[in-house]
C-alpha cells in the first residue's frame, strides 16, 4: 500500500498532539471547559473524587 498525503497529515497531527501532551498537559486541560474535561471519564471515578473532596473540605 502506498504512503499517501493523508497518511502523512494524519501521522503529523498525531506526533504534534503527542508532543504537546508530553510538554504541558496542564495548559491543554486549562483550555477545556469542565464538561469537556470530564467527558469520557468513568462516572465511578468522578463520584469517588467528589466524595473525597467532600470529606476533605
Amino acid at each position: 500500500m502506498a504512503y499517501t498525503l493523508q497518511d502523512f497529515i494524519r501521522e503529523t497531527h498525531e506526533l504534534v498532539i503527542e508532543d504537546a501532551l508530553k510538554r504541558d498537559p496542564d495548559a491543554i486541560l486549562k483550555r477545556l471547559d469542565p464538561e469537556q474535561r470530564l467527558k469520557g471519564l468513568d462516572p465511578a471515578v468522578i463520584e469517588a473524587w467528589l466524595a473525597k473532596q467532600r470529606r476533605d473540605h
